[in-house]
Formats: C-alpha cells, sequence, structure tokens
C-alpha cells in the first residue's frame, strides 16, 4: 500500500473504494448503482465532544481532533481497511476480504492501545467504537451535484449503535464479529457482556468487548 505522501493528491480526500468505483466505471454510474459485500463496519465516537467544544478554542478543539482521528485513520489503512468518511468527531471504516474481522480487531487492539496512551497531551479525546458484519449494500447517494459511495443496512446501523453505547476506550463487538473471528484470537480478546435490545430491532444483540489483554 502506498505511503500517504505518494499517493495523487485527489486520493488522499476520497475513500479506497470510491476511488477504485471511478477507475473502473469512470463516472458513468446509473442513479441506482449499488453493490452487494460482506464487510465489517467500524464506527468510532468521541465522548464528551458537546462539553469539549463549548469549553475551549475551536483551534485547540480541531487539534485533538485530527490528532485522534490521525491514529484512528493510520491503524485502519495498516491493518487493510478503509476509512468511509470522517463523521466530526469519529469515523466509518470497512473491512471487506479474507479475514476481515481478524483485521479489524488488529486494528481495534492497535487503537485500544495508542489512544489511551495519548491521552492528556492535547484535550480528552476519549473515543468508543462498535463493530459489526454482515452482508452491506454498497451504493451511491446523492445526484448529479453531489455523489459518495456509501455503506448501506442493518449492518451499518447495529455498528453505530454499539458505538453510541461503548464507554470512553472502549470496543464493543457483536457475536457475529467475534465467531468470524478465529478461536484463537477469539479467546484471547473477546469477552461476553450481555445481550441488548436496541429500539427498532426486534431481536437482542449478544454483545462482546474487545480486550487488549488475554483474560
Amino acid at each position: 500500500m502506498s505511503k500517504l505522501q505518494d499517493l495523487p493528491p485527489i486520493q488522499m480526500f476520497l475513500p479506497d473504494e470510491t476511488v477504485e468505483m471511478v477507475k473502473k466505471y469512470g463516472t458513468d454510474f446509473p442513479d441506482n448503482f449499488a453493490l452487494e459485500q460482506e464487510m465489517t463496519i467500524l464506527f468510532s465516537d468521541m465522548r464528551g465532544f458537546t462539553e469539549m467544544a463549548e469549553s475551549f478554542k475551536p483551534h485547540d478543539v480541531y487539534a485533538s481532533i485530527n490528532a485522534s482521528i490521525a491514529i484512528q485513520t493510520r491503524a485502519v489503512h495498516t491493518h487493510g481497511g478503509s476509512v468511509n468518511k470522517f463523521l466530526g468527531d469519529g469515523l466509518l471504516a470497512c473491512f471487506s476480504g479474507n479475514n476481515k474481522s481478524e483485521r479489524a480487531l488488529a486494528c481495534m487492539l492497535d487503537l485500544l492501545t495508542a489512544l489511551p496512551a495519548r491521552e492528556g497531551e492535547l484535550l480528552p479525546c476519549q473515543v468508543g467504537f462498535g463493530l459489526h458484519c454482515g452482508h452491506v449494500l454498497f451504493g451511491l447517494l446523492g445526484d448529479t451535484q453531489r455523489r459518495e459511495f456509501t455503506v448501506i443496512g442493518d449492518v451499518a446501523n447495529t455498528a453505530a449503535r454499539l458505538c453510541g453505547v461503548a464507554k470512553p476506550f472502549q470496543a464493543l463487538v457483536t457475536a457475529d464479529v467475534a465467531f468470524d473471528i478465529p478461536t484463537r484470537l477469539r479467546d484471547q480478546h473477546c469477552r461476553y457482556l450481555c445481550p441488548r435490545t436496541f429500539k427498532g430491532k426486534k431481536q437482542p444483540i449478544n454483545i462482546y468487548e474487545i480486550t487488549v489483554a488475554g483474560f
């Protein structure tokens, strides 16, 4: 994989999947263009962002968020994922292909070590994470004025829900992710927590927590 400084400028601003789609199809996409794919989806979100934004100068808030996002982006790319979009104080990342959940786990283990170690250097950036895997629709949204490729469906929604209830520096994953990981790694790094029913979902979701150290 190319280093960031080696990439053509436009590729620094677009997700890998978008670049590949444009290379393959050009810009002549039908309005309903969408691809079905198996993915592991990662959401991150900062805890206490509203209070931080209210209490500190915008440039200090920006510097802190950017430092956190840079660490996350680097880890995602290191483990073969793609940052689909930045979400203010967090991001949405996609892992596809062979060993997608194992690579997502490795990414999380790096982040759960790196981010707390940087805490205190700038403003607090206590991030929570949610991961789910399964069948997604990777589709084109928008019109001729503004378009983007993004993941659509229950997998992304569930990952976002998990992220929403994760504590600072906690990564929550579904059983689908936990059992998409080799048994040795699951036994070492995935601790079962509880079932939880989210609003709008009919069935409870079995939730696991990723732990850096074995237990």
